[in-house]
C-alpha cells in the first residue's frame, strides 16, 4: 500500500530548489559578464587604430588605459565572475546571494558603460571641435 503526502515541501526540497535559482542566476549573470568582457576586449584595438589612423591626440590617462587593456579587462571581469562563482559556495541564503549575483551584473553593467564612453570621449571632443 502506497501513500501519497499532501502538504508542504519538505525543507530538504525547498533548499534543493533555491541552490537551482541561485545556480541558474549565476550562470546568466557569468554569461552576461564574459559577453561585456569579451565584447570590449575585441573593440578596444578599433578604437586604438581609428585614434591612431586620424592623429587624435589622447589624454595621459586614456593612453595607459588603451595600453594596459589586454591584462586589465581579463582581471577585471573574469575576476568578477570568478567571485560571483565563489560566492556560490560561501552564501547560504538564496535570495542574498541572488541580490550579490544581480549587483555584481549591476556593477559590470555599469563599468562596461563607462569604459565605451571612456573609448568614445575623444570622438566626442573632437566633433565638439569641429563644430565650433
Amino acid at each position: 500500500m502506497t501513500t501519497t503526502e499532501i502538504g508542504l515541501p519538505k525543507l530538504n526540497e525547498i533548499n534543493r530548489q533555491g541552490s537551482i535559482l541561485t545556480w541558474i542566476m549565476t550562470i546568466l549573470a557569468c554569461a552576461y559578464i564574459c559577453w561585456i568582457g569579451i565584447s570590449l576586449y575585441y573593440s578596444t584595438p578599433i578604437f586604438i587604430n581609428m585614434y591612431t589612423s586620424m592623429g587624435v591626440e589622447l589624454s595621459l590617462s586614456l593612453r595607459i588605459f588603451m595600453a594596459g587593456y589586454r591584462w586589465m579587462y581579463p582581471i577585471l571581469f573574469g575576476g568578477m565572475a570568478t567571485l560571483v562563482i565563489t560566492k556560490q559556495f560561501f552564501v547560504r541564503d538564496k535570495w542574498f546571494s541572488v541580490s550579490l549575483t544581480l549587483a555584481a551584473a549591476v556593477a559590470v553593467g555599469l563599468i562596461g558603460y563607462g569604459i565605451v564612453r571612456t573609448l568614445y570621449q575623444p570622438m566626442f571632443d573632437l566633433i565638439e571641435k569641429l563644430n565650433k
